[in-house]
Parts: C-alpha cells; sequence; structure tokens
C-alpha cells in the first residue's frame, strides 16, 4: 500500500531578502513500507523527524528525494495530491488544527464534501463516521457546537471527518499526546477495530511509548532516519539503545521484565494487566481466595493555616448558561505539590485560571494568603506576581523576539530595576536548564520542550510564591518530559515554591505529587495520596485501566483473589507485595 524508498526532505530557512540562511535535513534516507491491514507505529524523541514523516504521507510536505507510492500513486507527482489525500486521511495532535467548523455536522462533512461525496450520500457517512467514533446519539451529536466539546469528543471528531471520508490509511500525528488516560485509550481501542474489522491501514506517530503495543511493527526514528525496527517487544528490551535516542521503556515493560526475572511471569512479553494477571493465576491458582474483599478508601488529611494557603470556598464558575463548577471549596497550603485530575473537559484549567483571577469566579470566594483577590482593595497585579501560571500550551504566552527579552519582560513590567530584572532572567534561564546561547535565539528556532522551558523560566523571574501549570509534560517525549519533571520537583523542594499542576500523566502525579484533588461533577473532592485519590477514583468498581500501571496489577490481582495490598504506585513495592502474596 505504502513503499518508500530512500526518502530526503530538508527545510530551508531564508532572511527577509529571501537569502538562503541554513538547511536543515528532516530526513535522510528512509526506507518504509506497510501493507493493507497493517498497524504501524513510529516512533522517536521530539525533532526526530516524525511528523516530517507523517506530513510527506498525506502529500502536505513533498520530499526532494527518493520514491514514495501511495496506493499505486507516485506522491512526487503533484497531479495525484487529491487521490492520495482521498485515500490517506490525517489526524493532527491538537484537534483545534483540523476543526474549522462551528458545529460538529459541518466539521465532520467537510472533507467528504471536499473530495466530491455527494449529497445523498454525504449525511449518511457523517452519521456513520461520528457513530463509529462512539457517540450514539449521532443526530443529536451533530447539532453540537466545537467549543464546547472537551479534548477528547474533539479528538473523536477529527477522526470522525477522516473516516466520512472512507481513506483506506489514516495516518495520526501525536494525536493521543493531549488527552487524559480514558480518551486516549478510548481512541487506542477504536482504532485497534478499524484496524482489524475494518481493515484500514494505521500509522500512528507517537512517543508515547506504552502505545507501540497496538503495533504490528514499530519504526524508531533518530535525527531523521531510522534507528531501529522490530516489534515492540523487540523494541522494549534495546533499553541502552532507547536511552541514547531519548526514548525509555514504558512501565509495563518494566514489570514483565521485573516479574519474568523472578519467575512470577513465565513469558516477558505481557503487557497488560489482564494478560499478567491470568499468567500469574495461571501458575499459582492455590493463591487466590474467592472471600478476598476489596479494600476500603483511604484519605489522609492535613491542616491549613490559612495565612499561608489558597483556599476556594464555595465557588461557581458558567460559560453562558453552562455551569461548568458548582460549590467547589477546598485549600492549597504553601510547601505542597498539589496534582488536580479528572478527565477531559471536567473543569480543571477553568477552576486554576481563577487563582491567580485570571477568571472571575460566578459565585464564592478566593483567598491568598489571607486576602480576598475580588475585594475592590486588593491589588490583583501583586497576586498574580505571587502565582505563576504555565498554560497547556506554553507557546503561546510566548511573544518577544527572542528568549532574553521574553523571559525579562515580566520583571521589567512591574517595576523591577533593570539590574534587577536582568539578574532574574539570567537566573531564571539557569534553573530551566537553558544554556547560555539560547538568550538570544528567536522562539521559532526553538524545540517544543525548549520552548516550554522559556515559559517557565519567564514565570520563575517573577519570583512566585505558588507556581500553577497546566499539563506540564503533555506534548514532550520521555527525555524532556523527565527534563521537565525534574525541574519542578527541584523548584519544589530545593526553591520552597508550591507546585499546583493539572495532568493526565498517572504515573508522574504518583512519583512526584504530595496530594491529589479530584475534579469531577463540577465540583472538587480531597483525594489524599496519589495512591488514595487513583483508588477512589478507578478502583473497585471503576476502569482499572485509569489506574497507575502498578495499582492496576494489585487491583486486578486483589478483585481475582490474591490478598495485594492495592495502595502501591512504585514498581519495586508492586513487585514485593506480589511476591510476599504467592509466599515467595
Amino acid at each position: 500500500m505504502i513503499k518508500i524508498r530512500n526518502l530526503a526532505f530538508e527545510y530551508f530557512d531564508r532572511d527577509d531578502e529571501g537569502h538562503l540562511t541554513e538547511m536543515i535535513n528532516a530526513i535522510r534516507g528512509i526506507n518504509f513500507s506497510a501493507k493493507k491491514g497493517d498497524f504501524i507505529a513510529v516512533t522517536g524523541k521530539n525533532g526526530s523527524g516524525k511528523s516530517t514523516f507523517a506530513r510527506i504521507l498525506n502529500r502536505l510536505l513533498v520530499p526532494i528525494e527518493g520514491t514514495v507510492v501511495i496506493t499505486g500513486l507516485n506522491a512526487m507527482d503533484e497531479a495525484n495530491t487529491m487521490a492520495i489525500r482521498k485515500k490517506v486521511g490525517m489526524v493532527f495532535q491538537n484537534p483545534d488544527d483540523q476543526l474549522i467548523g462551528s458545529i460538529v455536522a459541518e466539521d465532520v462533512a467537510f472533507g467528504a464534501e471536499n473530495i466530491g461525496v455527494p449529497e445523498n450520500k454525504l449525511w449518511n457517512r457523517v452519521i456513520g463516521s461520528i457513530e463509529t467514533v462512539g457517540f450514539r446519539n449521532a443526530k443529536e451529536f451533530m447539532e453540537k457546537r466545537i467549543n464546547q466539546l472537551s479534548g477528547g469528543e474533539r479528538q473523536k471528531v477529527a477522526l470522525a471527518g477522516v473516516l466520512a471520508m472512507q481513506p483506506a490509511c489514516i495516518v495520526l500525528d501525536e494525536a493521543t499526546s493531549m488527552l487524559d488516560k480514558k480518551s486516549r485509550n478510548e481512541i487506542l481501542s477504536l482504532l485497534r477495530d478499524l484496524n482489524k474489522k475494518v481493515g484500514i491501514t494505521i500509522i500512528m506517530i507517537t512517543h508515547l511509548m506504552d502505545e507501540l503495543v497496538y503495533a504490528d511493527q514499530v519504526y524508531v526514528m533518530n535525527q531523521g532516519t531510522i534507528a531501529m525496527k522490530g516489534r515492540c517487544q523487540e523494541i522494549y528490551y534495546r533499553e541502552e539503545q532507547l536511552k541514547n535516542l531519548g526514548l525509555e521503556v514504558p512501565v509495563q515493560a518494566k514489570l514483565a521484565r521485573m516479574l519474568f526475572l523472578k519467575g512470577i511471569l513465565d513469558r516477558d512479553d505481557l503487557f497488560t494487566a489482564d494478560e499478567v494477571t491470568a499468567n500469574i493465576k495461571g501458575k499459582y491458582p492455590h493463591k487466590f481466595y474467592l472471600d478476598t474483599a476489596m479494600p476500603k478508601e483511604r484519605v489522609s488529611h492535613r491542616k491549613q493555616n490559612p495565612m499561608r494557603a489558597i483556599i476556594v470556598d464555595n465557588v461557581d464558575f458558567s460559560y453562558g448558561g453552562n455551569k461548568v463548577l458548582e460549590h467547589v471549596s477546598f485549600s492549597i497550603e504553601k510547601g505542597e505539590y498539589v496534582a488536580f485530575v479528572g478527565r477531559t473537559g471536567a473543569g480543571k484549567s477553568t477552576l486554576l485560571q481563577q487563582l491567580p483571577g485570571l477568571l472571575k469566579p460566578s459565585q464564592g470566594s478566593i483567598f491568598v494568603d489571607g486576602v480576598d483577590i475580588w475585594d475592590k482593595t486588593t491589588d490583583l497585579r501583586s497576586i498574580r506576581c505571587k502565582i505563576g501560571y504555565i498554560f497547556q500550551y506554553p507557546e503561546q504566552q510566548l511573544f518577544a523576539k527572542n528568549v532574553y527579552e521574553d523571559v525579562v519582560f515580566g520583571p521589567r513590567n512591574v517595576g523591577v530595576s533593570e539590574v534587577e530584572a536582568e539578574r532574574r532572567a539570567y537566573e531564571s534561564i539557569r534553573l530551566v536548564g537553558l544554556p547560555e546561547d539560547v538568550y538570544d535565539m528567536p522562539m521559532d528556532k526553538l524545540s517544543g520542550g525548549q520552548r516550554r522551558r522559556v515559559a517557565l523560566a519567564g514565570v520563575l523571574a517573577m519570583q512566585p510564591d505558588y507556581l500553577i501549570l497546566d499539563e506540564p509534560v503533555a506534548g514532550l517525549d520521555p527525555e524532556g518530559k523527565r527534563e521537565i519533571l525534574q525541574i519542578i520537583d527541584a523548584l519544589h523542594k530545593q526553591a520552597g515554591i508550591t507546585i499546583i499542576v493539572v495532568s493526565h500523566d498517572v504515573e508522574s502525579v504518583s512519583q512526584y505529587a504530595d496530594r491529589v484533588l479530584i475534579v469531577e461533577n463540577k465540583g472538587v473532592t480531597d483525594g489524599g495520596t496519589p495512591a488514595e485519590a487513583f483508588y477512589r477514583l478507578y478502583g473497585e468498581d471503576g476502569d482499572i485501566n485509569m489506574l497507575p500501571y502498578s495499582m492496576q496489577l494489585l487491583v486486578r490481582l486483589r478483585q481475582m483473589g490474591l490478598a495485594v495490598d492495592c495502595f502501591e504506585t512504585d514498581i519495586n513495592k508492586c513487585v514485593g507485595e506480589i511476591e510476599k502474596a504467592l509466599g515467595r
């Protein structure tokens, strides 16, 4: 279906007068093939060439060298552009980049209409595609406004628009990286069904290493070349090579290997909780007792000092007539590392934007260190200096001509002396781990991870007491994610900054957060420690696929009758708990 030989692509930068200033070899000498019905994953760190490769498959970019044949058509020939795009659908990382209609029906119909699907067939395709991606009342859902949908729903609408074109192949460019775990699982399950039941070829560009298990074949890219190729288990166990490529072995594979080496599993290629627990029960059936009850929920509370805390008291918030938050009350004490979790669209970002006064509640009060931020005597600018905010897409808050000017802007703007503003800027850039040679670098020359660090440095230059980060690691490769998490942890432990994060990454929340607050049903619940919160949210009666993987195994084993403690998120402690329960 797709045959690529000796592929090469270069980006050219030119100055204002059109002179060539830089040439970047994005792809060099790639060979790639996909048969009808294949499910292929392409992974690699940010900047490895994955997205460039994806756009070549849809003829959004045209290579400078090589052979590209897609469904028998020469992709180097411009005359084949529309025919190829009929066959190869594209889903991007951010659904907002491809949703153009104001309501769902307009958007899903757009692509099919543009390739000439007649009207008497068009709306049947639209309804069928909306139902395929999991929306039951398709006719009712068609009338929903795009701006009222959650991130997961928007991504499904983007996929439905591609399906309405009835492509032979779908290319997904990091299409799940900004979603919560539930929405991500739904999209991945849908892709698997489209692949296995309908026969659509899937090419999934991803840096989320746990997603490789869905693929029949995995390509690993590095600096525009194919560095590794094989099945996911072959890739997972080349740990040193992955590390050198800025990637890492996912928790599932690490646990499978540990349990295999200890003799608990008889295979090391079992990467789902169901596979692992079934294997364990098959080997040790006498250790599983049907009368083992699930443990009760636990919640750890701590006292709050209202003069050194953010306190939210009975807050409501609405967008127009749509109430998003209702009777919300909680507090965050200085020195904590608090994570907010909940499904996409639950209102987490809306809630946290109210803490520094970026949004005003419909009713209720918000206090910062004993000061009512909406009291008419309060200097709101001083509150915003005290609470730093990093948005989900940090590049949206970068606006200066280069790194230094962006970072120094905040201190200058609040009247700090030029000498002090300069000192703060250089110190903040150093704190986030950026080298000195980036100071004069234009924003468009930075990688996604570097832009995130610049945004963080700009907020740190304001010397905040509280730091809010909305999905700080979403969209980053494993190496970039690890570096950002370590920086945030150091700011918390060494600089004493109170950290408040919104995150869908349950593994990092489990590793770093002191306490988890759950946003659901328009309210907020104190979940206690990460293990307590995830058990409360997704445990006995919920979807265990939403848990950190260690807890998935323990909860599933407990449900099956093995006497393990479910409140462990560390993989070493998880393995120890299983060993103890098996009497090994």
